[in-house]
């Protein structure tokens, strides 16, 4: 216990500059007299901050500097009257700098605006809303700075594309108002002139075209210029795109829209190493796209994806194997629709079988009058047999989940996506909807006749500096139950007190020596998760967050046998850290009910994850 103090008190006192006697240094920054603004965020600006953190001795320069910025932060925020004095005080070689502080009555806002066209289409408070500064309203300079390129697209939007804007603020601090005069010239009401394409031709050229916002003629609108860039943009053919307004100062406006192609082809090589709950696996992969090809709206892509896996129950190495072409043509029938056609190979292992053969998908998806709103229909038809069934899978259960023979699916797919977040990697605000459908049928080619159903809703809101977010999903299988398509859940995009796919029908007993479980996966799912985000610091500039979650579901032979009053429970905690290729996640999970030996993965309370991304 000695040795640990001492070595505590050792690891304390490195924490610390030495300074040399007679060296002055700073020891701390302290505010007086601050209300309306915390310590961190008057801390934050200063240039004394860097040599507090280091240490170092204070400049008088810097000291009187600084207080020269708390005064310039007031006065931003409306307190005109702001007064700031700067002290030193010195106890040994340790310097304190104190900033005393009188604010003064906050300024409200009055706001003045001239120069607006008398036209319906541009009432004043058309203008007022995207100032977020009313009458009377406590004043704030970077609310009213940021606002001022908003305020000038309002009247591009409603066709003065020449518009031009002087604005600026008289402060009083008698009355302590501040006056916000904008003064607009508008210029003539301008409409779209001629538009040239520079950069690509034929059907790509075409392409661009469908994907603008305006027509010649049309009210000038700078709002349908900046969604035409972002549309052709969003076709991921084109390196640059520039759509750019005649900068005359006519009432008819010129635009060009100039684009240079993306490099057509793209070989991907990547690599890893992973773990399941059956194996541990060296990955490989090996990726080729070529756009314009065979035609200039298509673009072929071929994903090769090998691994060789280190069976966990000592049985030995296998190969796995996933092999997918795929043709997708843009624009095809409907601008912004696409179709895609794909065939693909796989040989895959799971806890009770090996699955392998071919498969055929076909593929459209057209959104509904916005990119959040898509729907989304095909036809697959697969093939696969199986091998290397596990032992404890008996003769009797193999035909009854259906791998006691060789596998045919034909379905028609439908799925309706609703994407109101506000990012898809690490959302905030906003709502995930989708509703996916299929239906199992000999006119599809299938040797099962099935429906199945699987909706999900996720819901994002902001708590203080976090998000509290919530899932729920369904999944039922009606009629015949294919083995490829049964539901499993439990890991760390589901039940997080399970390991991966370990929550479903399964069957436990002795198998090389130990005791196991082997999922089969089921008909039926219900999965629900609700998880706070805090972030609570930073690595690097990363922002770390903590994750409290609960987590509850279930997965049965049929959908008629889910009870929501009787599911698996877990609760964790878990760590984020925010990269810019998605969050590095880490979870611990732990089961609060239904570990008895006929409950899913019988006798495990805990559970780790490690993965990329969010739950959901």
């Amino acid at each position: 216990m000695t040795g640990r103090v001492v070595i505590a008190l050792a690891l304390a006192a490195c924490s610390h500059h030495a300074h040399p006697a007679g060296e002055e240094w700073l020891h701390a920054i302290e505010f007086h007299g601050n209300h309306a603004m915390s310590r961190s965020s008057l801390l934050d600006g200063l240039a004394l901050h860097r040599t507090l953190k280091a240490q170092h001795a204070p400049d008088p320069y810097l000291v009187q500097v600084d207080a020269d910025r708390l005064r310039g932060q007031y006065v931003r925020a409306g307190y005109f009257d702001v007064d700031v004095q700067a002290s030193v005080q010195r106890e040994g070689d340790a310097t304190t700098v104190i900033y005393t502080i009188h604010e003064g009555t906050r300024a409200t806002t009055r706001v003045e605006i001239t120069g607006l066209p008398e036209d319906p289409a541009l009432p004043v408070g058309k203008v007022r809303e995207v100032l977020p500064l009313a009458d009377g309203a406590p004043f704030d300079y970077d609310k009213y700075d940021a606002a001022k390129p908003k305020l000038i697209g309002v009247l591009q939007d409603a066709g003065y594309a020449h518009a031009r804007l002087d604005a600026d603020v008289q402060g009083d601090s008698a009355t302590h108002t501040a006056t916000v005069r904008l003064v607009f010239t508008p210029g003539p009401k301008c409409t779209f002139g001629k538009v040239t394409v520079q950069g690509v031709d034929g059907d790509l050229r075409q392409a661009v075209l469908d994907r603008m916002h305006f027509a010649e003629g049309d009210t000038f609108s700078a709002a349908a210029l900046a969604a035409t860039q972002r549309d052709i943009y969003g076709m991921a053919r084109f390196s640059t795109v520039q759509v750019q307004p005649d900068a005359g100062e006519g009432a008819v406006v010129a635009v060009k829209i100039a684009v240079s192609e993306s490099a057509r082809h793209e070989l991907v090589f990547g690599g890893g190493f992973g773990a399941d709950p059956i194996s541990y696996e060296v990955r490989g992969r090996a990726g080729y796209t070529i756009s314009a090809w065979p035609v200039p709206l298509d673009t072929l892509t071929l994903d090769f994806r090998p691994a060789y896996a280190y069976l966990r129950d000592g049985s030995g190495y296998e190969p796995r194997i996933r092999a997918v072409a795929r043709l997708d043509r843009m624009d095809l029938l409907l601008t912004h629709a696409t179709g895609s056609i794909e065939i693909g190979y796989n040989y895959l292992a799971y806890e009770a079988y090996t699955e392998y053969g071919p498969e055929a998908r076909l593929g459209y998806e057209l959104p509904l009058g916005t990119d959040k709103l898509k729907l989304r229909a095909g036809w697959k038809l697969e093939s696969y047999g199986f091998r290397d069934v596990n032992p404890l899978i008996d003769t009797g259960l193999q035909a009854q989940i259906g791998i006691d023979h060789g596998e045919r699916i034909g379905a028609f797919v439908q799925s309706l996506i609703l994407d109101l977040r506000d990012s898809p990697i690490e959302p905030h605000l906003g709502l995930y909807a989708e509703l996916l459908a299929a239906e199992g049928t000999p006119y599809a080619g299938s040797a099962y006749t099935y429906q199945q159903v699987t909706p999900e809703l996720r819901g994002y809101v902001p708590i203080g500096i976090g998000v509290l977010a919530a899932r729920a999903r369904y999944g039922a299988i009606f009629g015949d139950v294919p083995p490829t398509e049964r539901y499993y859940a439990g890991g760390a995009a589901s039940n997080r007190g399970f390991a991966e796919r370990e929550l479903s029908p399964s069957v436990t007993g002795p198998y090389m020596g130990s005791t196991v479980t082997i999922p089969y996966g089921g008909g039926g799912l219900i999965d629900s998760s609700i998880e706070a985000r805090i972030p609570f610091w930073h690595v690097r500039k990363m922002p770390l967050a903590g994750v409290v979650f609960l987590d509850g579901g279930d997965v049965t032979d049929r959908p008629g046998q889910l009870d929501l009053g009787h599911l698996n429970w877990a609760a964790g905690v878990g760590l984020r850290l925010i990269t810019v290729v998605g969050p590095v996640r880490a979870d611990v999970g732990y089961r609060l009910d239904r570990t008895g030996p006929e409950d899913p993965e019988p006798g495990s309370v805990w559970a780790f994850h490690i993965s990329l991304g969010e739950a959901f």
